[in-house]
């Protein structure tokens, strides 16, 4: 019984099979299509994983994570100074009382590792790299600035379009009075930033023999060259600023979040005050 009706269903599919074989051949082009367009995917982001490879924003992300230090040391200050005049702790509550002092560092340590660890991670970068390419570039156009990037010259001014990234962002942030000097708590990371911008400007500065300044040139003043340029500079130095400007907001949020840590040393200097 059980053979026959294994038989009968067997039969029964081929007969379906045989009386509908546009559905097969329907089927193919589709598993036929699908896979034509997931290796084009995954080449294009092939391409797009080594074109970014070809540059270095250390340096922005530095100046992004002074940025993020400073704006956590902010925030979390400014919660103080509410607690104070809220519950009325008096003028001896202040950055100089070793009870604030260590209400602030419980603070920050919950708050400043949140925004950075999200600023320096790669994958929103590497996802908005991608959809940057995709909007704005053919696959053939990204292998043409692989091959002049894997030259010398091309290499060098790779260099400079990193250095005209970190300028860019530092400028936007420094204009629109965002970026502050000498942030206490945040001292070694506005030094590591300036002497990793002081590096990136002398690597940017290049003497070329003539050939090599006609080959730096074309690709400069070609539509492509001036296209990826402006591209970045405009795309994903806007995309940096908004990110940083998320993070500030992540701060805001995380110092209500975590703002119960103060409460013993709040408590200690009510009851040695």
């Amino acid at each position: 019984m059980i053979n026959a009706y294994i038989d009968i269903r067997f039969s029964s599919r081929i007969y379906r099979l045989v009386e509908r074989p546009f559905d097969w051949l329907f089927a193919l082009i589709l598993f036929v299509f699908l896979g034509f367009c997931f290796d084009s995917a995954s080449a294009d982001d092939r391409l797009s994983s080594q074109l970014l490879d070809a540059h270095d924003f250390k340096t922005t992300t530095a100046l992004g994570v002074y940025f993020l230090k400073q704006e956590s040391r902010v925030s979390v200050r400014a919660y103080l100074k509410q607690v104070g005049k809220e519950r009325q702790l008096g003028p001896k509550w202040n950055s100089s009382s070793a009870w604030w002092r260590q209400a602030e560092e419980a603070l920050v340590e919950l708050v400043e590792p949140e925004s950075i660890d999200a600023f320096k991670s790669t994958r929103w970068l590497k996802d908005e790299w991608n959809r940057m390419l995709s909007e704005n570039f053919e696959s053939r156009e990204i292998e043409q600035i692989l091959s002049h990037f894997s030259t010398e010259i091309g290499a060098k001014q790779a260099k400079v379009i990193n250095h005209s990234i970190s300028k860019q962002v530092m400028m936007s942030l420094t204009f629109s009075g965002k970026l502050k000097q000498n942030v206490a708590g945040a001292e070694d990371d506005l030094d590591y930033m300036r002497e990793l911008y002081s590096e990136e400007e002398k690597a940017m500065r290049f003497a070329t023999s003539e050939l090599d300044g006609v080959a730096a040139q074309t690709f400069a003043l070609s539509s492509i060259g001036k296209k990826y340029f402006t591209t970045l500079i405009i795309s994903l130095t806007g995309r940096i600023n908004e990110k940083l400007d998320d993070m500030v907001e992540r701060i805001h949020v995380s110092t209500d979040i975590h703002k119960e840590a103060i409460e013993p040393y709040v408590s200690g200097f009510l009851a040695n005050g």
